[in-house]
């Protein structure tokens, strides 16, 4: 398995051994080969002058676009002391910079002649270079970016504004994990991804908010015995939620921890640097399994957060609402999301219950 992670324009490789390689991302082009030692050695052989000097003789050159091109309107928007921009979580500035960073090809273009019949096939092309789901996130930074410059008078209108989706997601995507699911993947899972999987299971969090939360979230409660008290950086809830006995025990029982740092950690005992770092490992090592045949089809991570759903909703018969608060969303349509299929179970469960008393 290869880790990747972006580091100013460079991609860091680590191959099954441990060797890191560094590549540039704009050619592909190796500039170290073969390092032993963890990130923060690399990261240290990587700031020294030998390798400072390789870099800025091959990094490609911050282009100045003229003004009202749309290579001027990224410059713009993704300035780090700009407000709006700053408003954003680090995630979704990572993920608007690398899906705007894709357009690069046109950024030439006058502001002007941006349409959205244009847009469309913008759009098009990224799917099919790319995946569906990248370039609608692509054009939802576009639209961002957009209305952000008709609030500053810089365009008359948005023209990504009502785009449609390309990707169209599953109907039953991250389903709730079964019973026999949850003990096989627990058992074969490493510790560190056991550690996600409690907490989504067991709170509920999305990738989001597991890698985040910290030991300092996890306080004492005079009803519960422990509960969480946490802000979401997708939504900004406050959420508070109490911690079930079960992952008290497992929270107890975990060696390798920081005193006020994140309490899910990788292999190494460093914190995830990203969601996506997590969803990808779970994908990988979900899918192992399910190749195995000891679990079955379209299990994911997220499933479990459906799982913590399910549960609630059938163990404590409260209304959707309920179930996203439950959750830490505003919303309470997402609590209709995550437990229709438990609607339609005790409905059934109902009508056969009818049925015997007849």
């Amino acid at each position: 398995m290869v880790v990747r992670v972006k580091v100013e324009g460079l991609k860091i490789a680590r191959n099954k051994r441990g060797r890191y390689y560094v590549y540039l991302r704009s050619t592909g082009e190796a500039v170290l080969r073969n390092f032993e030692g963890d990130r923060t050695a690399l990261l240290k052989r990587l700031a020294e002058p030998d390798m400072i000097g390789i870099w800025n003789a091959r990094r490609p050159r911050v282009r100045a676009y003229p003004e009202q091109t749309l290579g001027w309107l990224v410059a713009w928007f993704t300035d780090p002391e700009r407000p709006e921009w700053k408003a954003l979580s680090a995630s979704t500035q990572d993920e608007y910079r690398d899906r705007l960073d894709w357009l690069d090809a046109e950024f030439d273009a006058p502001l002007d002649t941006i349409t959205t019949g244009e847009l469309y096939g913008v759009r098009d092309r990224c799917a099919a270079a790319k995946w569906p789901a990248y370039a609608d996130k692509m054009m939802t930074a576009l639209s961002s970016m957009f209305a952000a410059a008709v609030a500053r008078n810089i365009m008359p209108s948005n023209p990504a504004l009502g785009i449609k989706a390309v990707y169209k997601p599953k109907k039953n995507a991250n389903r709730e994990w079964r019973p026999e699911e949850w003990e096989t993947v627990m058992r074969l899972a490493p510790a560190s991804l056991r550690t996600p999987y409690m907490i989504a299971r067991y709170v509920g969090y999305r990738s989001q908010s597991i890698v985040a939360v910290a030991w300092t979230d996890y306080q004492d409660d005079p009803a519960f015995g422990k509960c969480f008290r946490f802000t979401h950086g997708k939504n900004d809830e406050a959420h508070w939620i109490p911690a079930v006995p079960e992952l008290q025990a497992y929270l107890a029982g975990l060696k390798v921890r920081t005193k006020d740092g994140q309490i899910a950690l990788r292999a190494n005992g460093k914190p995830w640097e990203s969601a996506d770092q997590l969803q990808k490992q779970s994908s990988n090592f979900l899918k192992r399994l399910e190749r195995k045949g000891v679990v079955g089809k379209g299990l994911t991570e997220h499933g479990l957060r459906v799982s913590f759903a399910a549960a609630i909703k059938r163990t404590q018969q409260v209304d959707d609402a309920a179930v996203a608060a439950a959750l830490g969303d505003r919303d309470s349509r997402m609590g209709t999301h995550y437990t229709r299929h438990v609607e339609n179970e005790i409905k059934v469960i109902q009508a056969f219950g009818k049925r015997k008393q007849e």
